[in-house]
C-alpha cells in the first residue's frame, strides 16, 4: 500500500501522526534560542597590562613580545594581535571555534603566572578577559546622581560592577568617567635635598608604618584570644605624623611633605547627553547569545534601580533591542507571506476549499520544521527565519501542483477518493523530482567550511528540513484533506468575479498556444533575443553598472565618533573637543541619547550615538552621519574625527566582533617599522585621493614626545648606583609611586584609597628641573642629571602586531560606491606605488572575495547535482540537460531587477540566485515531466509539447504567483533590518518573472531540437 492511499484509508490515523508533530514543533519553538545571527566568529581571549608610564617601545618590548610568546603555545591559538601602546599592552588571541573561552582564559592566565617574575616588577596585575578587547560592548549605561564624581565613580566601581558582572553572560564592565580619590603625598623637593632624602626613603618609610600583622594567640582556661598588632593607618593625620630619621635627625613627613585628600588627575571625562556620568559598558563572554546576555544585564539593573534609588541608571544603548526588532520584523515578514499567499490561492483555485487544504498545509510543515531545528541545534536567528520566509513559496509549490492535478481529475468526473490518489500519483515522480531540486540546491551551503558557509548553514538547511517536511506532507495530508472536502463533489463558485477569472484562465491560455506555437516555428529569432538579453545582464556587473559589496548596509540606529586631537594633547583639550560635539549632537531631533568621555589614550575621545528606531525617524543613519561629518570638518580646526556606522549584522568578518571596522582595510607588513610608516603614508594618499573613501585612518602615529633619559654606565659604576634606582626614582618623580592604601576608608563608600607619593608639580617639569632629581647612592644620594643626560624625542603612539610581526592597518569607509569597485581602483594604484612591504586587503575586502568564490563553487555544485539528479529520476543525459537552462532564464530578471533597484551583488543576493534556481527548475520539471507522459501515451512531440504546456500553464503560474506574492512584503520592507532581506528577495522575485516567462516558450523549443537530433535519447 502506497502512502497516500494509506493516508485516504486513514484519515484519523494520519492526522493524530500530524497532531504529534504538530505537539513536538510548538514545544521546541519554546526552547529555540534567539539571536541575530548564527555565532559564527571565533571565540577570543585578551590579555590587557597597564604599565603606567611606560614609552610604547618599552612597553613593547617588555610586555608585548614575553606576552606574546607565552601565549603562541598555546593548543588551538589561530591568530595573535597585539597593540602597544604608551603605558598598556593589549593582546589579542582568536581561538580556534571548538574551543572554550572559559578554559583557555584559565590556560593563559596559568602562562602569565609563570612569566611574571620575568615582567617589570611595578606594572599592574595582567588582567585575561574572555572577549576581544576590541569588542563592541553589547550594553552602555550611564550612571548619573547628585553625589560627586568621586563618589559616582567610587559606587559604579565597587557595587554596581560587580552587581552587573554577576549575571550570565557577562565577560567584563568597563567603567568610564567620575574622578577617584586618593592621599596625595606631595613632596616638596627642595626640603628633601636639604634633608637629603630620596622619595624612596618616603616610601618605604609610609609602607613600614602602615601594617597589620597576627602575633599568635593567648591561651587561658576559659578562652582562646587572638593577639595582632595594628599599626594600620585611620586617617590623613596619621600619616602626616610618620616620623623620618636621616643622619641622625628626626623629623615629622608634613616637614617635607603635604598631604592631602584630593581627586586623581582628570582623565575620565564623561557625559551622558551634555551631563556628567559615569559611563559603564558591559561585554558578553565569546559564543554568549547577545539576547540572553542582555536580558540577564536588565535583570540586575532593575534590582540596581530599586536598591539604589538616589542613583539614575539610564541604558543608552542595547544592542539586543536591534537583535530583537530585526527577528520580530522577520518573523512578521513571514506571516505577511503567508497571508498574501493565501490570497493568491484563494483566487487561482476558486474557493475556501482548495485554499483551506494548502494554507493548512504550509502551517504544518513549518510547525515541524521547529523541530527538526531544535534537534539540530539551531536558533531564530536571520538566517534560520530568512530561510523559513523564503521557503513559503518552496512549500505552496508542492501542494499546490498535487492539489491542482486533484482538482483536475475531479473535473473529469473521478469521486474524491480516486481523485485524490490518481492526482497525487500521476504528479508523484514530478513532485519528488521538484523537491528533490530543492534539497541539493542547499546542501553545498550547508557543507561550505568558511565562516561565511557557516553562517548560511543554518538558511540552507532550514530550508532543506521545511522542503522535506512540505513533500511528505503534500503526500500525506493534502490528499486526505482533498479526499474530505470534496466528498460531495467539486462545486465550482459562481459570480461575476469567478467568471471574470475562468475568462481570463481561458484566454491566457489560448493566447499562450497561439505564442508558443509562433516560437517553435521561429526557435532562431526566440533564442536570439534571450541570448542577447542574458548577454547583457551578465555584462552589467564587470561594467559595474550593477556593483558588488560583501554584506548590505543596516540601519541599526547607532553611531560611534572616534575624535583624534594632534600629538602631545591632553585630556583637558581632547574634552573641550567633546564638548563641542555635546553641543552640537543636541541639535539633531533623530538622537535619542549620546555618550562622550575621553578614551585610555587622552587625545583620543568617543561618542555612542543612539538614535531613535528606524520608523521613528524620516532620515536615515547615514544621512545623520554625513551631517556630522561635516560638522566636524568645519569645526574642529586640527582635531580628526570619524564616523562609523555601527553594523552588527555583517558577520565572519576577520578580527572579531568590532562593530566599528570600516569594510575597506590593508593591512602593511615588515620588520621595518621606519619602512611600514612611509609607505603607510603613501597609501593613506591613495585612500584620500580615490572616490567614494571618507575616513580614512592610519593606525600609525608619529610624534608622541618622549624624555629620553640616557645613563652613563661608568658614573652609575664610580656612584654606586643601580639601573633599577635610577628608572624607579625618575618614573617616582614624574608619575608618583604607590606607597599603600588607607583600608576601608569610610570617606571613600569603604574602599581601599591609594596612597600616592610624588614631587608637588611633577608632573609639568622642565627637563632642567628632571636633572635636580635625587638618586639613592653608596654615599647618601646624587642627581640624575650626574649620571645620565636627559633628551627631547618623539616615538610611536602605537606599534600593532599580527602573528609576532609588526604592522601598519589603513582603513576607510565608503560613500556612495560598491566596495568591489573602490578596492579594484585601489589595488591597481598601489600596486603603481611599488611598495616596499607586503601588504593585503581585510576585513570584508579578504571576507567577501573569498565568499563570492565558495558561494560561485556552491551553485555550481548545486547545478551538477540536480543534474545528476534529474537523470536518476527521467534513466536520461538529455531531459536533465534541457532543465538546466532555467536558471539562465532567471538570472536575466535578477541581475535587471538588481539594476531597477539600485542594490548589488551581495552575499544574500547570491544566496538569492541558489534560492532562485531551485524554484525555476519546477517549471521546467513539470513540463518535462508532463510531455514526456503523453509523449509515452503515443502523443506526437510537437503536440505533446503544446498540451503540456497548456496543461501546466496554471501550475506554472500558481507557484511563480504565490512565490512572488509571498517575497514582496520582504523586498518592499522597510523595517529594522530589512536591509539584508531585501536584494535576496528582488533577485528571486526577479528570476521568477523571467524564468517562468521564457520557460514556457524557450523549454518547448530546446525539447524539440534534441528531439529531433536524438530521437532515442530522450
Amino acid at each position: 500500500m502506497n502512502i497516500t492511499k494509506f493516508s485516504i484509508q486513514r484519515p484519523i490515523g494520519i492526522s493524530m501522526i500530524f497532531m504529534l508533530i504538530t505537539v513536538l514543533g510548538l514545544f521546541s519553538y519554546s526552547h529555540i534560542g534567539v539571536e541575530l545571527l548564527p555565532d559564527v566568529d571565533s571565540p577570543y581571549i585578551s590579555c590587557v597590562v597597564q604599565y603606567p608610564g611606560a614609552s610604547t617601545e618599552s612597553v613593547e618590548q617588555q610586555l608585548t613580545k614575553p606576552i606574546e610568546d607565552a601565549i603562541s603555545t598555546l593548543e588551538g591559538v589561530k591568530e595573535i594581535r597585539s597593540v602597544s601602546m604608551t603605558g598598556r599592552s593589549e593582546v589579542f588571541i582568536e581561538l580556534s571555534p571548538e574551543l572554550d573561552p572559559n578554559l583557555m582564559s584559565v590556560e593563559a592566565t596559568k602562562r602569565l603566572n609563570k612569566i611574571r617574575s620575568s615582567l617589570p616588577a611595578d606594572i599592574d596585575e595582567p588582567v585575561v578577559l574572555k572577549r576581544s578587547a576590541e569588542e563592541y560592548p553589547v550594553i552602555e549605561i550611564a550612571v548619573t546622581g547628585k553625589q560627586d564624581a568621586a563618589d559616582l565613580h567610587a559606587m559604579a566601581e565597587n557595587t554596581f560592577k560587580e552587581k552587573l558582572q554577576q549575571a550570565e553572560g557577562v565577560a567584563d564592565v568597563s567603567v568610564t568617567g567620575g574622578a577617584e580619590k586618593e592621599i596625595a603625598v606631595l613632596v616638596n623637593q627642595e626640603k628633601l635635598n636639604y634633608y637629603s632624602l630620596t622619595l624612596k626613603d618616603i616610601t618605604d618609610a609610609i609602607r613600614s608604618e602602615n601594617t597589620m600583622v597576627s602575633a599568635g594567640s593567648v591561651y587561658s582556661e576559659n578562652r582562646q584570644v587572638s593577639v595582632r598588632l595594628d599599626s594600620q593607618y585611620k586617617t590623613v593625620s596619621d600619616i602626616e605624623q610618620i616620623s623620618l630619621t636621616k643622619n641622625g635627625r628626626t623629623f615629622l613627613l608634613r616637614d617635607v611633605a603635604d598631604v592631602q585628600v584630593k581627586n586623581k588627575r582628570s582623565s575620565r571625562y564623561a557625559r551622558m547627553d551634555g551631563s556628567d556620568a559615569v559611563s559603564m559598558e558591559v561585554y558578553k563572554t565569546s559564543g554568549s547569545n547577545i539576547v540572553d546576555t542582555a536580558d540577564n544585564v536588565l535583570k540586575k539593573l532593575e534590582e540596581l534601580r530599586k536598591s539604589y534609588p538616589d542613583y539614575t541608571f539610564t541604558l543608552v544603548y542595547n544592542q539586543a533591542t536591534f537583535v530583537k526588532n530585526s527577528l520580530n520584523n522577520t518573523l512578521r515578514t513571514l506571516l505577511e507571506g503567508l497571508v498574501t499567499t493565501g490570497l493568491v490561492l484563494y483566487l487561482f483555485l476558486r474557493g475556501w476549499r482548495s485554499a483551506s487544504a494548502v494554507m493548512i498545509a504550509i502551517p504544518t510543515s513549518l510547525i515541524a520544521t521547529f523541530f527538526l531545528m531544535y534537534a539540530a541545534g539551531f536558533t531564530f536567528n536571520m538566517m534560520s527565519l530568512m530561510g523559513m520566509a523564503t521557503c513559503i513559496g518552496i512549500l505552496v509549490d508542492d501542494s499546490i501542483v498535487v492539489l491542482e492535478n486533484i482538482h483536475r481529475f475531479l473535473q473529469n468526473g473521478y469521486n474524491a477518493r480516486d481523485a485524490a490518489e490518481q492526482g497525487r500519483m500521476q504528479i508523484g515522480m514530478a513532485a519528488i523530482a521538484m523537491t528533490l531540486c530543492d534539497v541539493v540546491v542547499f546542501l553545498p551551503i550547508a557543507f561550505m567550511q568558511s565562516a561565511t558557509g557557516q553562517l548560511f548553514r543554518q538558511f540552507g538547511l532550514t530550508i532543506v528540513f521545511a522542503t522535506l517536511m512540505s513533500l511528505v506532507v503534500s503526500f500525506t495530508l493534502t490528499p486526505m484533506m482533498a479526499s474530505k472536502l470534496y466528498a460531495g463533489g467539486l462545486e465550482e463558485p459562481q459570480g461575476k468575479v469567478w467568471d471574470f477569472f475562468d475568462n481570463l484562465e481561458r484566454n491566457t491560455i489560448r493566447r499562450y498556444e497561439v505564442l508558443l506555437r509562433n516560437c517553435l516555428q521561429h526557435p532562431k529569432k526566440l533564442l536570439t533575443g534571450i541570448i542577447a538579453l542574458f548577454l547583457c545582464s551578465l555584462l552589467l556587473i564587470p561594467l559595474g553598472i550593477v556593483g558588488a559589496e560583501y554584506m548590505p548596509k543596516t540601519d541599526e540606529s547607532a553611531l560611534q565618533v572616534n575624535v583624534e586631537l594632534p600629538i602631545g594633547s591632553n585630556a583637558q583639550q581632547t574634552n573641550e573637543v567633546l564638548l563641542l560635539f555635546d553641543d552640537y549632537l543636541r541639535t539633531i531631533p533623530e538622537i535619542k541619547h549620546h555618550m562622550s568621555y575621553v578614551t585610555t589614550l587622552e587625545r583620543n575621545g568617543k561618542i555612542s550615538i543612539t538614535l531613535y528606531s528606524k520608523n521613528e525617524r524620516s532620515r536615515s543613519v547615514w544621512t545623520i552621519a554625513e551631517d556630522i561629518r561635516a560638522f566636524a570638518r568645519n569645526n574642529l580646526g586640527s582635531a580628526r574625527a570619524r564616523v562609523n556606522v555601527i553594523q552588527s549584522s555583517v558577520a565572519g568578518v576577520s578580527g572579531g566582533r568590532n562593530l566599528v571596522r570600516s569594510p575597506l582595510q590593508i593591512e602593511l607588513k615588515g620588520s621595518s617599522m621606519e619602512v611600514l610608516a612611509e609607505e603607510s603614508a603613501k597609501v593613506e594618499k591613495i585612500l584620500r585621493e580615490t572616490n567614494g573613501v571618507k575616513d580614512v585612518k592610519n593606525s600609525y602615529v608619529e610624534g608622541n614626545p618622549e624624555l629620553k633619559v640616557v645613563v652613563d654606565r661608568d658614573k652609575l659604576e664610580y656612584y654606586g648606583v643601580s639601573l633599577s634606582q635610577v628608572l624607579r626614582s625618575f618614573a617616582s618623580a614624574i608619575t608618583g609611586q604607590r606607597a599603600g592604601v588607607l583600608a576601608n576608608d569610610e570617606n571613600n563608600h569603604g574602599k581601599d584609597t591609594d596612597i600616592n607619593v610624588r614631587f608637588a608639580g611633577g608632573e609639568g617639569y622642565q627637563m632642567d628641573e628632571l636633572k635636580s632629581i635625587p638618586i639613592p647612592a653608596k654615599t647618601g644620594s646624587v642627581y640624575l642629571g650626574d649620571i645620565a643626560e636627559i633628551k627631547e624625542t618623539v616615538g610611536p603612539t602605537t606599534i600593532r602586531r599580527l602573528n609576532k610581526e609588526r604592522f601598519i592597518n589603513v582603513q576607510a569607509n565608503l560613500t556612495d560606491r560598491p566596495l568591489n569597485e573602490v578596492k579594484q581602483e585601489v589595488e591597481q594604484k598601489i600596486k603603481a606605488a611599488s611598495l616596499r612591504c607586503r601588504y593585503e586587503f581585510s576585513g570584508q575586502t579578504a571576507t567577501m572575495n573569498t565568499s563570492f568564490k565558495e558561494m560561485i563553487m556552491a551553485l555550481t555544485m548545486s547545478l551538477l547535482l540536480i543534474y545528476l539528479l534529474l537523470a536518476v529520476l527521467y534513466e536520461s543525459v538529455f531531459t536533465p540537460f534541457i532543465r538546466m537552462f532555467s536558471l539562465p532564464l532567471g538570472i536575466i530578471g535578477s541581475i535587471f531587477f538588481l539594476l531597477f533597484t539600485n542594490n548589488t551583488i551581495n552575499l544574500y543576493s547570491l544566496i538569492g540566485i541558489l534560492v532562485m534556481d531551485g524554484l525555476v527548475a519546477k517549471n521546467g520539471t513539470l513540463l518535462l515531466d508532463y510531455t514526456l507522459t503523453r509523449i509515452h501515451e503515443g502523443i506526437s512531440p510537437l503536440e505533446a509539447v503544446v498540451e503540456a504546456g497548456k496543461v501546466r500553464l496554471k501550475p506554472i503560474f500558481m507557484t511563480a504567483i504565490t512565490m512572488v506574492v509571498g517575497m514582496l512584503p520582504t523586498a518592499l520592507s522597510l523595517s529594522e533590518g530589512s536591509e539584508t532581506r531585501v536584494s535576496m528577495a528582488w533577485v528571486i522575485i526577479g528570476g521568477m518573472i523571467t524564468s517562468t516567462v521564457f520557460t514556457l516558450f524557450v523549454i518547448p523549443v530546446l525539447f524539440l531540437w534534441l528531439k529531433k537530433r536524438f530521437p532515442k535519447r530522450i
